[in-house]
């Protein structure tokens, strides 16, 4: 078994300074001038208390989210057990928020998902299977407070399965790994936010850090560069 592995990487995970996040993309990633760019459905969606409850992103399977851009960055390690993949899951979840007092890939508003390259039985199916298994065997511990239709809008297809396999579609730009893990949160709106809405909050709270930093740092949503058309207008209105 020799597998490569990756985060993928939307919102602060890239550019939060705190010490946790430092440490986590120093220990267990490449370096970030390595980063691949990947093409993927997400918008924003969850009011974050810890950005003055302005919309955070999230991983979306919603039929009106449109593609933007969010980056992959793999593990400084080569993915030779499960335990390895396993470790990189836990540290992500150490560096989200998600591990708490006690070890977890799982909390009440986000968990940690894997995303596996679907043509891996050709490289290695017996190696594939012992992870797909014990990932499952992970989120069994989780089966009576893990519900993925929480991870869902409008009846759209919930972005994690019930067994923590994210369902979100393989790429082209992912094809250079075999496993993906990444941190779906569950959207506290009712359903999709349209610009206006975004911005709006943005402008109340007088917070525009987390949306600033994000498009400085090349992750953007299809509905940024209207949100960026308000933010403007606001600002020229004044």
């Amino acid at each position: 078994m020799e597998f490569k592995g990756g985060t993928i990487i939307i919102g602060s995970l890239l550019w939060d300074k705190s010490s946790i996040r430092e440490k986590w993309r120093s220990l267990c990633l490449n370096e970030i001038s390595t980063k691949t760019p990947v093409k993927l459905k997400i918008r924003y969606g969850r009011k974050s208390q810890t950005r003055q409850d302005t919309y955070s992103m999230i991983f979306s399977n919603h039929p009106k989210t449109e593609f933007g851009q969010a980056y992959i960055l793999g593990f400084n390690e080569v993915i030779k057990n499960a335990r390895i993949l396993e470790s990189q899951a836990f540290a992500l979840a150490s560096a989200e928020g998600i591990w708490g007092k006690e070890p977890s890939l799982n909390k009440s508003w986000g968990t940690v998902g894997l995303l596996i390259n679907p043509n891996i039985d050709e490289k290695d199916k017996v190696g594939a299977d012992i992870i797909r298994k014990r990932w499952t065997d992970i989120y069994l511990n989780y089966k009576d407070v893990f519900k993925s239709s929480e991870y869902s809008v409008e009846n759209e297809k919930p972005v994690i399965d019930q067994d923590g396999f994210l369902n979100i579609e393989w790429t082209k730009e992912m094809d250079d790994y075999d496993f993906l893990i990444a941190t779906p949160v569950v959207s506290n709106s009712k359903g999709l936010l349209n610009a206006q809405q975004i911005a709006e909050k943005m402008i109340e709270k007088n917070y525009f850090e987390y949306f600033k930093n994000n498009v400085d740092s090349g992750i953007i949503t299809f509905q940024d560069n209207e949100i960026l058309e308000l933010l403007e207008r606001e600002k020229n209105s004044h």
